[in-house]
């Protein structure tokens, strides 16, 4: 059997249908990227370099357009912007750390940056910045071109994911960025949930069956609940050191009477080693603290 087609083409039924499925594939291809959400092509684009882009997902993450608002992520993709160049990228940035805008107030970090864009002949960046102390200066660092953490690699299988799952759920609740909590677990114990010192510290953040009493944790064993009383303590260390992140990792490693003798990271390589390979991945001497936090303080 032919049907006829259009002029005077004979197909078989089959090819008819054929011809009709390939139609139809094609401009359902096209309706896609025409209504393609205007997130999820911002989002494609910043990753393809294109400058504007960037700038508009850093500002979608600052502000929660369309998107989840998340300070860390505006910052990322403003610093990829802002270091190729672009004013409105150096401009937010500075507003960012001016008003704290989800982050600590940094009037240094903003001068610099208002500076950066004043440069570029941004007028509004040179009316601000005869409003600030122009000799604020700073040793924190922002914009740092960080490696490629080991989760964020095809490496991390589906135990792995697991970890980074909880770990994103878990640590924004206690105001602890979650890079900070991975970098860590990746040392202490390469997301291996058994995994065992033969000192006893125990599970993925390897904490000792003391440091798991004090932080509330009742199975050790339990991801979810190793990784709460990890990062309590992080942020409990955190207050006490006004958020110095090599001395709380060094406490993590030595402990907190080994800092404390030294007044500072103690001069054991193991330490010093660990301290450095968390801090190159990390990339912050600072983390924002809660000062109202203590080892009573529980979420569990």
């Amino acid at each position: 059997m032919n049907i006829s087609f259009l002029s005077g083409i004979k197909l078989s039924v089959s090819g008819y249908f054929l011809l009709l499925f390939c139609i139809l594939l094609f401009s359902s291809v096209a309706f896609a990227d025409v209504y393609e959400a205007p997130i999820q092509k911002t989002t494609r684009l910043a990753q393809q370099g294109d400058l504007i882009a960037q700038t508009e997902l850093a500002t979608a993450y600052e502000h929660g357009e369309g998107i989840e608002k998340n300070p860390d992520k505006a910052i990322k993709w403003y610093c990829k912007a802002a270091t190729r160049g672009s004013t409105d990228a150096q401009r937010n940035l500075a507003w960012m750390f001016l008003n704290a805008r989800g982050i600590e107030k940094d009037e240094a970090l903003a001068v610099r940056w208002f500076q950066a864009a004043a440069k570029s002949g941004d007028k509004y960046s040179q009316q601000m910045l005869s409003r600030l102390d122009k000799k604020a200066t700073t040793e924190k660092t922002v914009c740092l071109v960080l490696p490629t953490p080991y989760w964020e690699t095809k490496k991390c299988k589906k135990s792995c994911r697991q970890v980074v799952k909880i770990v994103n759920d878990i640590a924004p609740g206690y105001n602890i960025e979650p890079r900070l909590i991975l970098a860590l677990i990746q040392q202490e114990s390469n997301f291996k949930t058994k995994a065992l010192s033969h000192k006893g510290a125990s599970g993925l953040m390897q904490l000792l069956p003391s440091t798991a009493k004090r932080f509330g944790v009742k199975n050790i064993w339990d991801p979810r609940q190793n990784i709460k009383g990890g990062i309590r303590y992080i942020s409990w260390l955190l207050k006490t050191h006004q958020g110095n992140v090599p001395f709380v990792l060094a406490i993590y490693n030595a402990g907190e009477n080994a800092v404390a003798r030294y007044k500072g990271i103690p001069p054991y390589k193991e330490t010093r080693n660990y301290v450095k390979r968390i801090m190159k991945v990390y990339g912050k001497k600072y983390h924002p603290y809660e000062k109202s936090v203590t080892m009573t303080t529980s979420h569990f």
